[in-house]
């Protein structure tokens, strides 16, 4: 067990770690990684694909290419990646809309865009943080910009939400408080397992409570055509989604 990753490391970063270890399989051919550094417990599969491309808008981060999300015209030509991964990244977009687009436009027909965003979580500039949307405004968005979702999973609900309020708190502590209170990490880990009863994921009081969400969304061609043509036309976008 890393110790420092469990002492430190929220629930949802933990979920996180674990689904991107699911979806790994999904990492093939050009990965674009925007916004990726690396964090975690999860080892990013750079050596089984064909080329990994780091980009970030901060060119102190070292990345390979210096972006802007909604704007990747100048460096990526439509179709010329398999994979985007977007990992905790859309909530600094200020043009989430317009990222989601340019998304769309370098991934291949068929290709997938593998993000993550949080919902009930602080706010951490990166350096700002814009927004947070729900469920149905994910799926409306990215039906709007082409994709099609493949995979949705909240990371965290009541339960872990809660957890992560409790650690942020004991984080907060000087020492050696905080020390004294990790100790019963423990017990609130078994806390955090009522997430997953059938009782907490259907209460209608508990059940709007989500850490974030995991999504993977696949590009479909035929789809960001239409829409394309839709807008050139002046055709109003009310049916969208």
């Amino acid at each position: 067990m890393n110790i420092g990753h469990y002492l430190w490391s929220s629930y949802r970063r933990k979920s996180l770690d674990r689904l991107q270890g699911r979806f790994v399989e999904l990492y093939e051919g050009t990965v674009l990684d925007i916004g990726g550094r690396d964090r975690g417990l999860f080892k990013k599969p750079r050596d089984r694909v064909e080329r990994w491309i780091f980009a970030d808008v901060n060119e102190e981060h070292h990345p390979d290419v210096v972006l802007d999300v909604a704007d990747m015209k100048r460096v990526f030509p439509d179709g010329s990646v398999d994979v985007v991964n977007a990992m905790e990244l859309f909530e600094h977009v200020e043009r989430i809309e317009r990222g989601l687009r340019e998304c769309g436009r370098v991934l291949r027909d068929g290709g997938r865009m593998i993000l993550s965003v949080p919902f009930i979580h602080p706010i951490h500039g990166d350096p700002f943080d814009f927004q947070r949307w729900t469920v149905d405004k994910w799926r409306k968005e990215l039906a709007s910009g082409g994709f099609e979702v493949e995979h949705l999973e909240v990371t965290g609900g009541f339960f872990s939400v809660l957890g992560d309020m409790v650690k942020s708190l004991t984080h907060a502590l000087p020492f050696p408080f905080n020390r004294f209170f990790q100790v019963f990490y423990p017990l609130l880990d078994l806390f955090v397992l009522l997430d997953r009863t059938a009782w907490a994921r259907k209460n209608p009081k508990l059940a709007g409570y989500h850490g974030g969400y995991f999504i993977v969304a696949v590009r479909n061609g035929s789809r960001l055509s239409r829409l394309c043509r839709n807008d050139a036309l002046g055709t109003p976008n009310l049916k969208r989604s």
